[in-house]
């Protein structure tokens, strides 16, 4: 054997164990970023499955024909029988400010509350949110902040991953829907 092919063999060895190192560090990626998409659509799930049964409860064996308390963007305050066990709830839901969840990495997530007025149900989300934004629509479909006009209420919300990829991005996952609960469909 000549010294170039000693030279020739260690050569291709290194770019060999270079070709798998790179792949593994590929691989070793994409299954965090896997991880991370994972994990903010199961968040993203677990919020729309909650969000969806209270609202849909709003106004339920209310009968003052006000059930909405306070209509904010940030802010939903109503009536309804959440847990049907017969008595009319005072539900509050909030948001907090990032600052309160200094826990995670990502420095835009915050908690979500939800508040049964007199329960001890109360309720910390810790999910990810990054956006939580309510809106709420009249019977023409009109935007209106008048509690006492609102037929249906519009949730915009996104969830963030606690956690950024290697690119310095957080993985998210985005819902926007209204609700428009049988018990405001009412004449009043």
């Amino acid at each position: 054997m000549s010294v170039i092919d000693i030279v020739g063999s260690t050569l291709l060895g290194a770019a060999v164990l270079l070709a798998i190192f790179g792949m593994n560090f590929v691989l070793s990626d994409s299954s965090q970023q896997f991880g991370a998409d994972l994990n903010a659509q199961e968040n993203m799930v677990e919020f729309t499955k909650a969000i969806q049964w209270d609202l849909a409860k709003i106004g339920y064996r209310d009968t003052t024909r006000a059930p909405i308390l306070v209509a904010r963007p940030d802010t939903l305050v109503f009536l309804g029988d959440i847990d049907n066990d017969g008595t009319v709830d005072v539900v509050k839901y909030y948001k907090g400010s990032p600052a309160m969840l200094s826990s995670t990495p990502n420095p835009n997530d915050f908690i979500l509350y939800r508040i049964i007025v007199n329960k001890t149900e109360n309720l910390a989300m810790n999910l990810g949110l990054t956006k939580f934004q309510l809106s709420y629509v009249d019977s023409t479909g009109t935007l209106t902040l008048d509690p006492k006009l609102v037929r249906g209420v519009k949730i915009v919300a996104m969830v963030q991953s606690p956690y950024s990829a290697a690119d310095s991005a957080y993985s998210g996952a985005y819902w926007e829907n209204t609700i428009y609960p049988r018990n405001l469909n009412v004449n009043k």
